[in-house]
């Protein structure tokens, strides 16, 4: 320790060195710290004395009591100083986690294709064309919460001391570790949240719905109220294949699993019947192409202005 007293006496002390001797001084009893300041402060006070003084004349001027009066003196003054530079550098530590956690880190996919995201803690998150999520740059120290905006996937680390949270327009997801499909792009009047694995509760305004695998939240924005129903996971995720597949499925299944695909709006007249099935396999992720086979094996026509679908006769 008293090399360390030494360094911070001289202003040489790192960061590290602080933290340490603050650490001992904080251990010590008052008797060790007594008798090392007494020690610290004969070799500081016979560095700035005379060298007459250094002779005999000390005992005159620094004897009995008021030596230990000094002494306690600079003790105590030793003491403060570090507890003001600890203080100090505490504060400024925190205010460098403040200024972290006012930055933001977002990461964006492009306008077609899925890309992959490795967040700090080891949570993974596959995004889908024209989807984003942010997160504070200081994520994974405090707290683990992001937001989405579009379509995620997240398979999240698990931590039992950090709760995860994922915010999303009209609601809040809260996880420990599991499995879970978001969609809330932001021009949708619907944002959903799919549970494959694991556990979740999921906020809308003051209401909290409990929801278990192969369930689903849907949400309406304006109104904010919640439906909790039951769902199949493998339409809710179908969009993470390389390859679209459908085996005698409804045609509103059909335009479902396409919407959740491509991030897109889909509506249709009342002259289609949506009951009507489809058996076929999209090997190629291009919706347009999907969009006219389908016309040509039903007749039907559409308008796609590159977000929204309308179909009719």
């Amino acid at each position: 320790m008293k090399h360390l007293l030494k360094k911070y006496r001289e202003g040489n002390i790192s960061p590290e060195e602080f933290d340490r001797l603050s650490s001992m001084v904080s251990a010590s009893s008052d008797g060790e710290l007594s008798r090392l300041m007494q020690e610290d402060w004969q070799d500081f006070s016979s560095a700035l004395m005379p060298p007459d003084w250094k002779k005999g004349r000390i005992r005159t001027y620094f004897s009995g009591r008021s030596r230990i009066q000094v002494w306690a003196s600079a003790a105590a003054g030793l003491l403060f100083m570090v507890s003001a530079g600890l203080g100090l550098m505490l504060a400024v530590s925190e205010k460098e986690k403040e200024y972290l956690a006012s930055r933001e880190v977002t990461l964006s996919a492009g306008e077609t294709g899925l890309s992959s995201v490795m967040l700090p803690d080891g949570t993974k998150v596959i995004l889908n064309a024209r989807s984003s999520i942010t997160y504070p740059s200081d994520f994974g120290l405090r707290s683990r919460s992001v937001s989405i905006s579009g379509q995620g996937f997240f398979d999240v680390a698990k931590d039992a001391s950090k709760e995860f949270t994922v915010e999303a327009p009209g609601m809040e997801i809260t996880v420990h570790g599991t499995k879970f499909n978001v969609y809330a792009y932001p021009d949708a009047e619907v944002s959903e949240m799919s549970l494959v694995e694991g556990s979740v509760s999921l906020r809308s305004g003051e209401t909290v719905i409990d929801v278990a695998p192969n369930e689903k939240v849907c949400v309406t924005r304006s109104t904010g109220r919640m439906n909790l129903m039951k769902t199949d996971n493998s339409v809710e995720t179908v969009w993470l294949s390389d390859r679209i597949v459908f085996i005698n499925d409804p045609l509103y299944k059909v335009f479902d699993v396409l919407r959740r695909c491509f991030g897109v709006e889909i509506e249709c007249t009342d002259d289609i019947n949506l009951s009507d099935r489809y058996t076929g396999t999209f090997r190629d992720r291009r919706l347009g192409d999907i969009l006219e086979i389908l016309k040509m094996h039903y007749g039907f026509v559409y308008e796609y202005d590159g977000r929204h679908i309308e179909i009719g006769r």
